[in-house]
């Protein structure tokens, strides 16, 4: 009988790939709001910092603080951000629901509200957030490969192939898809495809959760081994 090994070791981790406050690229509310207050951008900068530090606390602190004096788009998507990797999911929740209650559209906060919905064991709710990232932004490889790990997990396969494969066209080298079609084709008793997945994701570029790493090796020593 093939075990079923859960896929969220390579999920997990997606949702720390974040947009960084004070960068550039920092999502706003639309294009022309205006600049944040100065004590809220020092404190979204102090936040920030304090969270590629792994002070999360003080992280989640500032982030506070920083909504507090200028309850933005921005504030609440790293505050988001800062309770996720403090591991408290239902405070995440909260501050990406905040996030969107500003711009529903926003496709970072959609993909790591479905991530923390995934993490909380809610696959109807993840799928639907992140098929609303897609109709956002539909060229994102990672929320599809995102959307495939909630649709194989809610046990639609057919779904789920799809979704991997989107990914990969988009991204060729992504490793986390090439590890969820390892999955699926292990899952089908498909030995020699899924030998052949796990060694494209071993030879690639390395997951973002190096977990993955050990975990598709012991899966493709099993394969072998049948």
């Amino acid at each position: 009988m093939i075990r079923r090994t859960p896929l969220l070791i390579v999920l997990s981790l997606f949702v720390l790939v974040l947009v960084a406050c004070g960068n550039k690229s920092t999502p706003t509310a639309d294009a022309t709001a205006a600049a944040p207050p100065a004590d809220a951008q020092t404190l979204l900068t102090e936040a920030q910092t304090a969270l590629d530090s792994g002070n999360y606390a003080e992280a989640v602190k500032k982030f506070q603080a920083a909504a507090a004096a200028n309850p933005s788009l921005e504030a609440y998507f790293c505050l988001g951000n800062a309770y996720t990797r403090q591991g408290n999911l239902a405070e995440a929740e909260k501050a990406y629901q905040q996030a969107l209650s500003i711009n529903p559209n926003h496709a970072a906060t959609l993909s790591n509200l479905g991530v923390v919905y995934y993490q909380l064991g809610k696959l109807s709710q993840a799928k639907d957030v992140f098929t609303q990232a897609l109709d956002v932004s539909p060229e994102d490889a990672a929320t599809h490969y995102l959307l495939g790990a909630a649709e194989l997990q809610l046990g639609d396969q057919a779904a789920a192939e799809k979704s991997f494969r989107r990914a990969l066209e988009i991204d060729p080298t992504l490793p986390e898809a090439h590890f969820g079609m390892g999955m699926l084709y292990r899952m089908r008793g498909d030995t020699a495809n899924a030998i052949a997945e796990f060694e494209t994701f071993l030879g690639g570029p390395p997951a973002q959760d190096p977990r993955a790493k050990t975990e598709a090796e012991k899966i493709l020593q099993e394969l072998k081994n049948q």
